[in-house]
């Protein structure tokens, strides 16, 4: 039998504060398949998924959420696999898992914490493809229900504008909106033949190029009365142009700000702030991981609304572990249509 190899990306370096990612941050390795200790399996990595999050893991300077990837070790990733081998009595040889499996072909795993429950489980029912688990029946899916029902406050008849609409999170939220009986639902992307997908093929009631020399006077056109509801993944410049047009009572949800978050001096603003005071608006931000314990009213709503076509898959695969660099300086670039995914091996 041909011994298995494990492929890995490991850190080489971190990157200066305004290089892209590439494989020149990583070295290539290969090494034996790791062997589970008591009460650990073996899972063998099917998809993994690229995110915005992964470029600050390299940055000393930024100080994300769970730390920073040290110099030498296999370059963090949460993806989906199969278990292969175990020594834990409930995780069965077959299974699929999904959690923090890193940028490699093979993994040992442990069972964590409840309050990973959502980003870090077995999967009992899968529905195909496995991707579905780590796009909008997953973490990106996950975020757009709680950004917009807890953080943004969505209800029906609301005015909605979802910037980075084209992204994962972002078309999921825009879709969400109108299950949930949004009035307008307003998308923004970063260039035509996005917006064009994101009314045909997404049901977006509008869609705006925010690279527009008009897009100040294309958003008063698009919200006569107003925005309700902003959910905001951008920052930047995005994010003062859009303060300047919300209506009376508005909400701001602030999921990210891509726009801003890896440039090597510090953005100004927003400018426009004063706007939450004339509108009396408010403006939250938000982590999904904050509402781990109803991370199953989650997911049965967004697997509801897949099963019954309301809420439809958007994915962009990038096939091969040699591209996952690339796959996340997609991300960056504008080049991703929802959920940027990387098919590490094939479903089984």
């Amino acid at each position: 039998m041909r011994k298995l190899i494990n492929r890995q990306w490991r850190v080489a370096r971190y990157p200066a504060n305004d290089e892209p990612m590439s494989s020149a941050l990583f070295e290539w390795c290969e090494t034996p398949v790791p062997q589970p200790q008591a009460n650990e399996f073996v899972v063998k990595t099917i998809y993994l998924a690229p995110g915005p999050a992964l470029r600050g893991y390299l940055d000393p300077g930024h100080a994300p959420f769970f730390g920073n990837v040290p110099l030498g070790e296999v370059m963090r990733g949460r993806g989906i696999g199969q278990i292969i081998e175990s020594r834990h009595p409930d995780y069965a040889v077959g299974e699929y898992f999904v959690g923090s499996l890193g940028w490699q072909d093979y993994s040992v795993q442990q069972p964590r914490g409840k309050e990973f429950i959502f980003s870090t489980k077995k999967i009992s029912n899968p529905l195909k493809p496995l991707s579905l688990e780590l796009g909008i029946l997953g973490q990106s899916g996950a975020t757009a229900y709680f950004g917009l029902l807890e953080a943004g406050r969505v209800k029906p008849g609301d005015n909605v504008l979802i910037s980075a609409a084209a992204g994962g999170v972002g078309s999921a939220a825009g879709q969400i909106a109108r299950i949930k009986g949004a009035n307008n639902v307003v998308g923004l992307a970063g260039s035509d033949k996005k917006c064009r997908w994101l009314i045909d093929e997404l049901q977006f009631d509008r869609a705006l190029n925010y690279t527009s020399d008009h897009f100040d006077a294309e958003l008063s056109a698009a919200f006569p009365g107003g925005i309700d509801l902003f959910f905001d993944s951008v920052g930047g410049d995005v994010l003062n142009t859009a303060l300047a047009h919300l209506a009376r009572h508005a909400r701001v949800a602030l999921c990210g700000f891509i726009a801003t978050d890896y440039y090597p001096t510090a953005a100004a603003g927003p400018i426009n702030y004063r706007y939450l005071l004339y509108q009396r608006a408010t403006m939250q931000g938000f982590i999904v991981f904050d509402y781990w314990e109803r991370f199953t009213e989650a997911e049965n709503a967004l697997r509801g609304w897949h099963q019954s076509g309301e809420l439809k898959l958007c994915e962009d695969v990038t096939d091969g572990l040699e591209h996952m660099p690339s796959a996340v300086q997609d991300l960056f670039s504008g080049n991703n249509y929802g959920v940027k995914i990387c098919r590490v091996c094939a479903e089984t």
